[in-house]
């Protein structure tokens, strides 16, 4: 998948693709987050909000067929053309949203573009294997049921769930739902763990019960009053917990195993509330508050990693926004190999990240993928294992930095106000990741301390 921004805050121009592992390095304000928010957003609109559109030729060509099968080649060359629709109607309309912004300030997005391109339409399957939709007419109430077969190359519509093996017209209406029938490998069903997930796992119940009481007292006008806008992401992570302690989720036993590795413990939901239970404790069991930040930060990811009810509520491209934080290098380093096990195991990964430490160590599990003959006495020693081992074709590494633009006035050169930024594309070979932007700032680090111990020699 391929993304074009263009005008978003900060990021003046930026075109970027997706890999199976997805980094965004750069300094602050550079517009990391919201070129993630962005995408994100774009994602769960075309999952949830966007009407696929097709010719009525094609409606007519479909309804003629009394077997009620939609097949791939009649809806792949729409897809282009949909996306194109998609990305203008969702920058227009729903991208101020996605960040938070009031409709007042929505004025600012005028000049924005952002546009999504994908690959791989005529090699993969185009519909998601075995999905289910419900379909009610509203003209008859008539239920119908719309399924994917088991190799995602074409769709049948069925006529009334008592009678699910009657053959169905298929119904213009029905065409609206094709986005969400989409494979994954195609266009990503995505989750976001945003920055702010701390203060979403501390507060959510808070949140709910202010917004609660509110509605009680029949304060009808009391979004004009008190306005509450969240960036989409913050509150998919507020929605996240709450709809996990009304259906508790489940771990399946891989990504179980990992979790319990990198928190020393793992969470239970119980009677409707949230445990951190740790490894090797007597019947401790510690709430959300009395665990360590680290805990907290980790519980989004962990929930998002949790089998869902249904295909289409489990996503397999998970976006976290500072994945480092409250972590010890240590466990930032672990986490970069929990993200190699899960690039592994078919799921997709993109962070935004500050941390050496997780860049350097993607570095190594990418030079372990070459197998020479320290291999295994590095896995033995460091207890590395070959499931984190990185294939360097999976990864796209980018850097978020500031266009070198300058105006002349008067023979005065001026800096712009705001940073015109981009997205540099890092080098990634099997000796690992090209990125001098840590290394510079460390070894300056380096540098003055070694000028300032040099001062001792001189006494």
């Amino acid at each position: 998948m391929k993304i074009t921004i263009k005008n978003l805050g900060g990021l003046k121009s930026a075109e970027y693709e997706l890999g199976d592992l997805t980094v965004v390095c750069g300094k602050n304000n550079t517009g990391k987050t919201y070129a993630a928010y962005a995408l994100y957003g774009f994602l769960d609109y075309w999952r949830n909000d966007y009407e696929f559109r097709v010719d009525s030729a094609l409606i007519e060509e479909i309804q003629n067929n009394e077997e009620g099968l939609i097949k791939q080649e009649q809806i792949r060359d729409y897809l282009p053309k949909n996306l194109e629709r998609a990305s203008k109607k969702y920058c227009r309309e729903q991208l101020p949203k996605v960040l938070g912004y009031s409709p007042e300030s929505s004025k600012r997005f005028e000049n924005c573009e952002f546009r999504v391109e994908v690959n791989r339409i005529s090699t993969t399957p185009l519909f998601e294997p075995e999905m289910e939709l419900y379909l009610r007419l509203p003209k008859n109430n008539e239920l119908h049921i719309i399924k994917t077969d088991t190799d995602g190359k074409s769709i049948k519509i069925y006529q009334q769930y008592q009678q699910i093996s009657q053959k169905s017209s298929a119904h213009p209406l029905i065409y609206l739902y094709l986005s969400k029938l989409i494979s994954g490998e195609i266009i990503p069903y995505a989750s976001f763990a945003s920055a702010d997930r701390i203060g979403a796992a501390m507060f959510s119940n808070e949140l709910r019960y202010l917004r609660d009481e509110l509605y009680q007292k029949k304060e009808f006008s009391f979004r004009e009053k008190i306005p509450i806008k969240y960036p989409l992401p913050v509150s998919k992570n507020l929605n996240t917990i709450r709809d996990s302690l009304l259906s508790p989720p489940q771990l399946t036993e891989d990504i179980q195993q990992v979790f319990c590795e990198l928190l020393g413990g793992n969470f239970e939901i119980t009677n409707g509330k949230l445990y951190f239970i740790p490894l090797h404790s007597d019947n401790l069991s510690l709430t959300v508050t009395e665990s360590s930040s680290s805990v907290r930060s980790l519980l989004s990811l962990w929930l998002q990693l949790c089998n869902k009810t249904s295909k289409q509520d489990f996503p397999n491209l998970f976006m976290i926004d500072e994945p480092e934080m409250n972590l010890h290098p240590e466990n930032q380093r672990l986490l970069a190999r929990i993200f190699a096990r899960l690039v592994n195991m078919g799921y997709k990964i993109y962070i935004t990240t500050h941390s050496d430490y997780i860049v350097k160590e993607l570095n190594t599990l990418i030079i372990l993928n070459r197998r020479n003959k320290n291999s295994d006495e590095a896995m033995k020693q460091y207890g590395y294992s070959e499931k984190e081992f990185l294939d360097p074709n999976k990864v796209r590494v980018y850097m978020a930095q500031e266009i070198e633009i300058k105006k002349t006035l008067e023979k005065k050169t001026i800096q712009p106000v705001i940073p015109n930024c981009t997205f540099i594309r890092a080098n990634i070979d099997e000796l690992g990741i090209d990125l001098p932007s840590f290394d510079k700032t460390i070894d300056e680090m380096n540098r003055i301390q070694m000028e300032l111990l040099a001062g001792d020699d001189d006494e």
